[in-house]
C-alpha cells in the first residue's frame, strides 16, 4: 500500500479544537527533520566539487584528467553510499554519480570519436550508463541509459540557432526494440523488490517516449530498414541503395500509431501514465497529420478547431467519469 505524506498545522488544529495539546506534542515527535540545512550543505559541496574539477581540468587540460576526476567522483559516491547515515549526503552522492558517469561517458566519446565504426562508442556509452544506473539505482541514469540505447539505434537530437531537431533513423527497429524494453521493464517491476521500482518505472516510461518518437518519424517519412548501418556514405551510392532497400510506407506508421494509442487509452487504467501519455501523443499525431496533409489554410483551421473542441469534450467525459479509481502510475 502506498502511503501519502501530509502536512498538518498543529497550532491551528489545537486552536480550532480538533486536537488537544498532549496529542499535538505526540504528533510533533513524529515529524521529519528539517532538510533545508542539509540541502544547503549538499549544494555547497556540489558546487565546490565542480569548481575543483573545473580548475583541475584548466590546469591540466587533457582527456585523462577528466577521466581521473570522473573515476574519483564515482569512488566518492560509492563511499558516501556505503558510509553516510540516513539521507544527509544523498544529494551529494547522486551528484557525484552523475558527474562521474557523464565524465566517463564523455571520455569514451572523445577518445573514440575518430574510429571507423561509429557504433562502438555509442554502445560503450550505453553500457556505462546502464551499469551505473543499476549499480547506484539511479532513475535519472536509467533514463539516460535508455536514451543512449536510442543513439545505438540511430536516434538523437540536434540544436542550432533557434531550432531543435529530433531524428530517428530506424523507426521500425526503434518501435520494436523500445516496445519490448518497456514491456520487459514493466514486467520486472512487478517481481523485483521495492528499491528497484523508481529506476524501472522511469526507464520504462523513457522507453515509451522513444517508441512514440519512432512512430512519429515513421508516420512522416516511412522507413528504409537498415539505413543507419548499411547505407553507403556517398550520396550517389546512397540513392541507389535507397531505391532497393526494404521500405515501409508512412501510412503504415500513421494507422498503426493511431491504433496503438487508442487501444492503450481504452485498455489501461484511466489517469495512469500510459493513459495520459497516449492521449498526449494522439493529439500530437493528429496535429502532425493535420498540417502535413491540410496545411494552415483558413477553412482547414476552422474545421480543425471544431474537431479539437469535440475531442476536448470527449476527453473531458472520458477522464472525468465518476466512480473509477483515480490513482494509477503505470
Amino acid at each position: 500500500m502506498q502511503m501519502s505524506r501530509i502536512t498538518l498545522d498543529l497550532d491551528k488544529l489545537v486552536a480550532d479544537g480538533h486536537l488537544d495539546h498532549a496529542e499535538a506534542e505526540r504528533l510533533s515527535g513524529f515529524a521529519l527533520p528539517d532538510q533545508r540545512n542539509t540541502l544547503l550543505i549538499n549544494l555547497l559541496l556540489i558546487f565546490g566539487a565542480i569548481s575543483v574539477a573545473g580548475g583541475t581540468i584548466a590546469l591540466v587540460p587533457n582527456a585523462i584528467t577528466g577521466l581521473v576526476l570522473a573515476i574519483m567522483s564515482l569512488i566518492g559516491a560509492e563511499i558516501l553510499r556505503r558510509s553516510a547515515k540516513g539521507h544527509s549526503l544523498k544529494t551529494l552522492s547522486m551528484a557525484l554519480v552523475l558527474m562521474g558517469t557523464l565524465g566517463v561517458a564523455g571520455w569514451v566519446g572523445w577518445e573514440f570519436q575518430d574510429v571507423d565504426d561509429g557504433t562502438l562508442p555509442t554502445v560503450m556509452i550505453a553500457v556505462i550508463m546502464t551499469a551505473s544506473a543499476i549499480w547506484f539505482r539511479s532513475a535519472l541514469l536509467g533514463a539516460f541509459a535508455v536514451l543512449s540505447l536510442g543513439a545505438v539505434l540511430g536516434s538523437g537530437t540536434g540544436y542550432w540557432h533557434a531550432s531543435y531537431a529530433l531524428f530517428v533513423e530506424e523507426p521500425t527497429i526503434t518501435i520494436v526494440a523500445f516496445g519490448l524494453l518497456a514491456a520487459g521493464l514493466y514486467k520486472a517491476r512487478c517481481v523485483l523488490a521495492e528499491t528497484w521500482q523508481t529506476l524501472l518505472t522511469v526507464s520504462a516510461r523513457t522507453a515509451i517516449f522513444m517508441m512514440n518518437f519512432g512512430f512519429w518519424v515513421g508516420s512522416l517519412w516511412g522507413d528504409r530498414m537498415g539505413e543507419h548501418w548499411f547505407a553507403p556514405d556517398r550520396w550517389s551510392e546512397r540513392s541507389e541503395w535507397r531505391d532497393t532497400a526494404l521500405t515501409i510506407p508512412d501510412y503504415v506508421f500513421t494507422i498503426g500509431w493511431a491504433g496503438a494509442l487508442i487501444a492503450t487509452i481504452i485498455m489501461v487504467r484511466r489517469n495512469s501514465f500510459l493513459s495520459i501519455t497516449s492521449i498526449v501523443f494522439l493529439a500530437i499525431h493528429g496535429y502532425t497529420q493535420y498540417f502535413e496533409y491540410l496545411g494552415a489554410k483558413p477553412e482547414t483551421l476552422v474545421i480543425g478547431g471544431l474537431v479539437l473542441v469535440g475531442l476536448a469534450v470527449a476527453a473531458a467525459r472520458f477522464l472525468l467519469r465518476p466512480g473509477e479509481d483515480e490513482a494509477g502510475n503505470a
